[in-house]
């Protein structure tokens, strides 16, 4: 810890809680999708983020494109019950065996996110990006700017990264948006330090995946998951006070 030059981050679900942003225009709009197509849309968002969580996307358009395949599929409850750590698109594909129109999905999901649709009866509403919270202090973060590099990797695109310095109250520099690259491709990660140390904290698989393609490639990056019991603002908190605690759930993916 002591040797790390960098400290990368995740945003969402790491420095943004995206419950009632991301997770519903996920929710929102593949039961629009499914509904036009005469198919059962309902899906709880406890199986939207653990569907996030195992697999290896790059962004939640694809996230809300293998949900709705699988809905699609034959027996959805079998396809998502075998969906594997690591799995992908492709996966879902293979076994679902139909198509679905990704230009339609990705401007209903964008109206739902950054905009927020039309309510009936009551005109506009807000996008969904409002309803995020911020996860970590802004203090905290300038703390770990003051003894490490600090820099981001990100499925948000540019405009997003600009919504989510407007939640924070922070400016976010050193981004990787998924216009650059997106996880698990360690290009993302090697853009961004070249062949530096550090440790990247994130919330899903795929970040692992990142930082273990990473390392295959030479680097030197450790890995810290965030979760339930072991938040963000926990894990900074214990890298400054340099706490026994981070080592024991530091991994070195490889």
């Amino acid at each position: 810890m002591k040797n790390w030059k960098w400290v990368v981050l995740d945003i969402d679900g790491v420095l943004i809680d995206v419950s009632n942003s991301y997770d519903l225009a996920v929710k929102r709009t593949a039961k629009s999708l499914l509904s036009e197509l005469c198919a059962d849309g309902e899906l709880d968002l406890g199986t939207i983020r653990g569907f996030r969580k195992r697999g290896k996307f790059g962004d939640d358009y694809r996230v809300t494109e293998g949900l709705v395949l699988a809905k699609l599929s034959s027996n959805f409850d079998e396809l998502i019950a075998k969906f594997p750590r690591g799995g992908d698109l492709n996966w879902v594909k293979n076994r679902a065996g139909v198509e679905i129109n990704k230009e339609k999905l990705r401007a209903r999901f964008d109206q739902l996110y950054l905009e927020g649709g039309s309510s009936s009866g009551s005109g506009k509403i807000d996008g969904l990006w409002q309803q995020e919270k911020a996860l970590v202090d802004p203090l905290l973060l300038d703390q770990i700017n003051e003894k490490f590099s600090l820099g981001y990797i990100t499925g948000r695109n540019r405009k997003e990264v600009e919504l989510a310095e407007k939640i924070l109250g922070y400016e976010i520099r050193n981004v990787v948006t998924r216009e650059e690259f997106t996880k698990p491709n360690p290009q993302a990660l090697k853009s961004l330090v070249g062949k530096e140390n550090g440790v990247y904290i994130g919330d899903t698989h795929n970040d692992r995946l990142l930082v273990k393609n990473y390392n295959e490639e030479g680097g030197e990056f450790s890995f810290i998951l965030v979760d339930e019991n072991r938040p963000a603002s926990n894990i900074l908190s214990g890298i400054l006070s340099e706490s026994d605690q981070i080592s024991e759930f530091t991994e070195k993916p490889s």
